[in-house]
């Protein structure tokens, strides 16, 4: 089972074990990425079509996601076999929250994984129109996302997420919860 994910620079050859994940599209670039996977066991390398955006590794739902320019991979956690993919994603910020949801947001809005397939992803309705929308970091289980709105470039908005409930704090409550 993968227990984790890193981005890496490319291997030396033979460095590591090498897996080769490509896509079948005309659409594609010639950059690649590398992530170094490890198991309770062993570790390797994974090489990924497009330039890395990031990596979600969720034991909740068996599943890991890699994020390039060219592709959303969905990996089995088990296997590491590619179990569905999307060519050409727009999303451009990826997260796992800490009970092992996975987040992607596209700048715009923010999705939920609800299962294993791209077919399973829903959007989450964000309370402002969002333009650069990217996740920060993590107090417990609430996340800190900042983003502007869209037109209003002046004041960089900061939106806090229950990723329990998947409800959007109100910032002053959140500071107030904080004391």
């Amino acid at each position: 089972m993968i227990l984790a994910a890193t981005p890496i620079r490319q291997p030396l050859s033979g460095e590591y074990t090498e897996r080769i994940y490509d896509i079948d599209s005309v659409w594609k670039t010639d950059e690649w990425s590398w992530l170094l996977f490890e198991s309770e066991s062993d570790s390797w390398c994974g090489e990924f079509r497009g330039a890395f955006r990031g990596v979600a590794v969720s034991e909740k739902l068996r599943l890991v996601v890699v994020l390039t320019e060219d592709c959303m991979y969905l990996l089995d956690i088990e296997t590491a076999a590619v179990i569905d993919s999307l060519l050409q994603p727009q999303y451009v910020d990826i997260t796992v929250t800490p009970d092992g949801n996975i987040l992607v947001a596209d700048g715009y809005g923010i999705e939920l994984f609800r299962g294993r397939s791209v077919a399973a992803i829903e959007c989450i309705t964000v309370p402002v129109h969002p333009d650069y929308l990217r996740f920060r970091e993590y107090d417990g289980n609430r996340l800190r996302i900042t983003c502007y709105e869209c037109g209003v470039w002046d004041e960089e908005l900061v939106l806090f997420l229950d990723c329990d409930s998947f409800v959007w704090i109100d910032a002053l409550a959140y500071a107030l919860s904080r004391q």
